[in-house]
């Protein structure tokens, strides 16, 4: 059985794919990025849930902007439209990279889903249909 979730309401507002997902009650805002080889979590977020998101591990990892710095790396379970997922996300400051979008459509991103989450959860985007497929 394949799931179909609409991308219409985001890309018409920012231009961008992005879904809103609930951790621990709360909504969030994460953008869906194939280039992306990795899941991207504003340490904002991390600080706001610190209590209940254990850092796993820390490595360095080229960061949004190019430059190498340090990451920890989370492991995280969220809602989306009444599934629970987990998959790991690294903790970096996102705020310059997505300031624009937020001055441009008072939508804030609090992170990305990369290729690590989508080719683990059999996710699959569709621009043509302004839509995401799940298998899983």
């Amino acid at each position: 059985m394949t799931n179909k979730y609409p991308l219409n309401y985001a890309l018409t507002k920012t231009g961008l794919p992005l879904i809103v997902v609930s951790i621990y009650n709360k909504n969030i805002c994460l953008l869906i990025d194939t280039g992306s080889t990795m899941n991207l979590l504003d340490k904002k977020v991390h600080e706001y849930f610190k209590d209940k998101i254990s850092v796993i591990s820390s490595s360095e990892l080229i960061g949004i902007d190019g430059i190498k710095q340090s990451a920890e790396r989370v492991n995280l379970s969220f809602t989306f439209e009444d599934t629970e997922y987990n998959t790991h996300f690294n903790l970096f400051d996102t705020t310059l990279a997505f300031n624009q979008v937020e001055k441009d459509s008072d939508i804030q991103i609090h992170g990305i889903l990369g290729n690590e989450f989508l080719v683990e959860n059999e996710w699959i985007l569709d621009f043509e249909k302004l839509a995401v497929y799940s298998n899983k």
